[in-house]
């Protein structure tokens, strides 16, 4: 599809467009799972089931053609479920799903609603990928709404998000210094400066320590305000971990895959208990939001160690 000759353009929904809608949900549903009644109601009588109790549907058309659709179902005064997104698979590519979803959360914040609900399942990996990116975070999911549903997302209007930027920032960090650290060799990252010092592998080794650390309290800290957890003892995990003998290239990888699991790990913190507070050993509580800020704070500050000890041409981080 040339989309310079043949725009998307999403429009509203017409009774005649209706068809549509459950041609396109059909063939998905059918694709990865089976028809449920619930289904039958929403694709059937969508006119009864979802406009006629406030809800929203639109469409995304390529020229005459429909070829995607989504559906906000009102829930209560303050919520509304995103529902029933399908879109054509030979137009799939195109960030069709991405319009569609970004359009009908307009409209539900237009409305005045305050979150938006979804469900889904682990297996939609590209949808939950999409979603998480917009803004949508896990919660759990009440039995009984659809049998193939074992996700749940909340989308909350005018709320801030402070560990979406700082995930982003992390990201940022893995992604520029992954190849630089790469161009170092095994015998370079293992050199010590002097008697005493940590070698490169040990510093990220290091942070490697870091991120196993700060991930459990993370987590926890997500569930108990208050929680008192011991801290570690830096050298003796460096010593313990054998850094200074891992294979370098390796050790990158490890490095990386921990800190894009927690990427995720932050940015699907619960905005609400970010003001929970963790006391490490005997010092002062902080906030989980401080914890996270200071995680990324504490990595550039080792990064900015490596890049002292071999040139690697970086700016000041």
């Amino acid at each position: 599809m040339n989309t310079a000759t043949d725009p998307i353009r999403l429009i509203g929904c017409a009774p005649d467009l209706l068809p549509h809608f459950e041609r396109l949900n059909r063939h998905w549903i059918e694709k990865y799972f089976t028809i449920e009644p619930t289904d039958i109601a929403a694709l059937q009588h969508a006119d009864k089931d979802i406009l006629s109790k406030g809800g929203k549907i639109i469409f995304a058309a390529a020229e005459d053609e429909i070829v995607g659709t989504v559906a906000l179902k009102h829930i209560d005064a303050e919520s509304a479920e995103m529902t029933k997104l399908a879109v054509d698979e030979k137009f799939q590519g195109y960030k069709i799903g991405w319009r569609l979803v970004k359009e009908i959360m307009r409209i539900a914040e237009e409305l005045g609603y305050k979150k938006v609900v979804l469900y889904s399942n682990t297996i939609l990996v590209p949808a939950l990928n999409m979603y998480e990116k917009i803004g949508f975070r896990e919660i759990p999911v009440e039995p009984g709404r659809y049998q193939r549903s074992n996700v749940k997302m909340e989308y909350t209007f005018g709320a801030e998000h402070p560990q979406y930027t700082v995930a982003g920032e992390l990201k940022t960090l893995i992604n520029e210094w992954g190849q630089l650290l790469a161009n170092i060799s095994d015998m370079q990252a293992a050199a010590r400066p002097k008697a005493g010092k940590w070698s490169i592998k040990e510093i990220l080794g290091h942070l490697v320590d870091s991120a196993i650390n700060n991930n459990v309290r993370i987590i926890r800290a997500q569930q108990i305000s208050l929680l008192q957890i011991p801290g570690y003892d830096q050298e003796f995990w460096v010593k313990g971990q054998a850094w200074q003998f891992m294979n370098w290239q390796n050790l990158i990888k490890l490095w990386t895959i921990f800190n894009e699991h927690l990427v995720l790990t932050i940015r699907t913190i619960p905005t609400e208990v970010l003001q929970h507070t963790v006391k490490v050993n005997e010092n002062e509580p902080v906030t989980l939001n401080y914890l996270i800020v200071d995680y990324v704070i504490h990595m550039k500050h080792h990064l900015s160690q490596i890049n002292e000890l071999f040139n690697l041409k970086k700016d000041t981080i």
